[in-house]
């Protein structure tokens, strides 16, 4: 992910790898709906979307006192209206492939496969100097490498980490043994076309269908069975504590993709980057078990976080202080998923007749809407990463209720939640319907908020067949585009992508006859030479071609008055303010858009 934005924004990048090839088999096997989203934002979601299966349904299954293997219950696998995606599997060597794709064709990145690092040297005195190159990595083909940035996407025995002197701080569970085992059953068992979570003496079982009939199944070992699989790694020792936890339905299989054994654990390193110049994402920061598929999308979504960064600095359109962000966005979610995966390990590890001293230890357990089906639902909101709220940073401004940060001249300023009570400051954007006022296109408004750099600046105009309401919409333009405005050169860089720039949309609740494109101001209409107008910055919130239209304010809960909202590159909200408040914006970009 790190290098899909590099390549995208054209930033001269080497990828280290000692693998000799992508993955291949086995590892992950989940994408969340907000990491799709991601995907989606660099085109890439529509293959893996439809080469993947769609985890509809989850069941949980136990053995009632007389041994019967009994379903408890069956619920959906995701929250519907939070995402225009939901969870789905697909092997991690499949989506590594569409990544690789994409890479490929950038010239600006390279890929070293069958390659180590060996010795890596930070140089002191050019640190604080950002333009200089203070990074030097030496490879063992005996070639030197000297960069501006390292980022250190190397796993959980991350070599990067323990080159920089830190180290991961977690516990291991006293019997977190399970196997994990790809293959195509054949089986009469009901729900293995479903996620399900199976409570049996033989041991627990998680079951996860894959694509081309694939099924993952999670097995909880024994002590003695985990020592028999680590010296002879059979999947015959997995086999047969399935078909125990199975009966009376049988399996049976003639193909094993992959199989492999974990020992549950939860470890954190407090520290995402050194001096600003190396950083360390995924499981170099964070390692937890696989049972809720979030290691890859957190991962993902940690390099998704700091890409549009680095470049934004390496374009000089931004100071070297926003990489400071890094650490205080992602910390906070490494930290929950911690916790999260915790519970969910508790939650599938405990047996019908465990003693429940552990589990009285935790609130969450004594109540059993918030034990394992809380945590299920956890999952797909807060765990999917559709929720995560970035705290008041230099990139997300406060509330009245919370810390605001002062701009260069020391004036306070804060966003105004009143305005749009559905989005929150430092949240992704929900996604909604909208239609486009040149041709009358249903479009999903996230579709329009690529991932290229730019910020995104959404002006809800409100009724502008009201003359009032117009005004108020054409003196935000004309302060946007000032001469002597911070904002102008961004805002007015027309059909161009260029990082760092600003792509003015308008969103009004009027009816889209009574608008006329080219009687709105140029800002909302720009031209190019070589591409020509952009007709899809204007979009009417009406009924139309698709179901959904029409509720984009409701949905939002923008004020009859109309807001401003500024998205960042990922499309997490940066503030929220009125149409009269070109100042805040104006004060906000200052604190980190170079003089």
């Amino acid at each position: 992910m790190a290098a899909v934005w590099m390549a995208q924004l054209n930033i001269k990048t080497l990828v280290i790898e000692t693998k000799s090839c992508r993955t291949l088999a086995g590892h992950a096997d989940g994408l969340e709906s907000r990491t799709l989203e991601i995907l989606d934002s660099f085109g890439l979601a529509g293959i893996i979307w439809k080469e993947s299966n769609r985890t509809m349904e989850v069941c949980l299954w136990h053995r009632d006192p007389r041994g019967v293997l009994c379903r408890d219950s069956v619920s959906p696998n995701c929250n519907p209206g939070l995402s225009r995606f939901q969870e789905v599997t697909l092997g991690q060597g499949r989506i590594e492939e569409r990544l690789l794709e994409f890479i490929d064709k950038s010239p600006n990145v390279q890929i070293k496969w069958e390659t180590s690092p060996q010795q890596l040297l930070i140089h002191q005195d050019l640190v604080d100097l950002h333009r200089e190159y203070a990074v030097e990595l030496r490879l063992d083909t005996d070639s030197v490498v000297r960069t501006k940035y390292l980022i250190g996407c190397d796993g959980a025995h991350s070599w990067v980490r323990k080159q920089v002197g830190l180290s991961l701080e977690g516990n291991t569970a006293s019997n977190g043994d399970w196997g994990v085992l790809d293959c195509i059953p054949t089986t009469d068992f009901p729900d293995i076309r479903k996620r399900c979570i199976i409570k049996a003496p033989a041991g627990n079982v998680m079951v996860i269908p894959r694509e081309d009939n694939l099924v993952r199944f999670y097995v909880q070992l024994s002590a003695r069975c985990a020592t028999r699989f680590r010296r002879d790694h059979q999947p015959s020792v997995l086999l047969s504590i399935l078909g125990d936890a199975l009966k009376p339905y049988y399996l049976v299989t003639s193909h094993v993709e992959w199989c492999t054994i974990y020992t549950v654990g939860q470890r954190l390193c407090t520290d995402f980057s050194v001096q600003d110049r190396i950083f360390l994402s995924g499981d170099a920061v964070h390692t937890h078990s696989p049972k809720a598929g979030q290691g890859m999308n957190v991962s993902m979504q940690d390099t998704y976080n700091l890409g549009w960064k680095l470049a934004s600095v390496l374009k000089s359109v931004a100071t070297p202080a926003i990489l400071q962000t890094y650490q205080e966005e992602r910390l906070p979610v490494a930290e929950r998923l911690i916790r999260f995966d915790h519970r969910m390990c508790l939650g599938v590890c405990s047996g019908p007749d465990d003693d429940l001293a552990e589990r009285e230890k935790l609130a969450d357990f004594k109540d059993k809407a918030t034990g394992l089906e809380g945590t299920l639902s956890e999952e797909n909101t807060t765990a999917s990463g559709l929720s995560v709220t970035y705290p008041p940073n230099l990139l997300v401004t406060g509330t009245r209720n919370s810390h605001s940060r002062p701009d260069k001249n020391g004036v306070l300023y804060c966003s105004k939640p009143h305005l749009a009570e559905n989005i929150v400051v430092g949240r992704r954007l929900p996604d909604v319907l909208v239609l486009c006022q040149s041709d009358s296109q249903p479009w999903h408004l996230q579709e329009r908020l690529p991932s290229t750099g730019q910020w995104h600046l959404l002006v809800f105009g409100g009724d502008i067949s009201q003359a009032l309401q117009m005004q108020r919409v054409e003196a935000l333009a004309r302060q946007l585009t000032r001469r002597n405005s911070i904002l102008a050169p961004r805002c007015m860089s027309g059909a161009t992508t260029a990082v760092g720039s600003v792509a003015v949309y308008l969103i009004h609740s009027a009816s889209r006859f009574d608008v006329q494109l080219m009687s709105l101001p140029p800002i909302f209409r720009p031209y190019d030479d070589r591409r020509g107008r952009e007709y899809r910055r204007v979009f009417a919130d009406n009924k139309g071609f698709a179901p959904g239209c029409g509720m984009a304010y409701s949905l939002y809960g923008i004020a009859p008055e109309g807001c401003v909202v500024l998205l960042r590159p990922d499309q997490h909200c940066s503030l929220v303010v009125s149409l009269e408040d070109s100042d805040i914006l104006e004060r906000f970009f200052s604190l980190f858009v170079p003089v």
